[in-house]
């Protein structure tokens, strides 16, 4: 059973933002508001249940940083 969302971001006609996610039981949902910039409407979406993946490069520079700041407290 796929139980995956589906997540569109649309452009409105106002030139703004919004999400609209499609639930694998066929209900759907969409923002409340519009955002003016797309990164704003994504981070809402998060808020929402919207799994923002993050590029390799981006999760080993936080990989690095938790190590740095556990070294820095003294974790071993």
């Amino acid at each position: 059973m796929d139980n995956r969302n589906e997540w569109q971001f649309v452009a409105t006609e106002a030139g703004k933002w919004k999400w609209i996610v499609t639930s694998s039981d066929g209900s759907r949902a969409q923002s409340a508001e519009e955002f003016a910039r797309l990164g704003d409407c994504t981070s809402n979406a998060a808020e929402h249940g919207y799994v923002v993946w993050k590029s390799e490069d981006e999760r080993r520079h936080e990989l690095k940083l938790g190590v740095v700041n556990a070294l820095k407290r003294g974790v071993r």
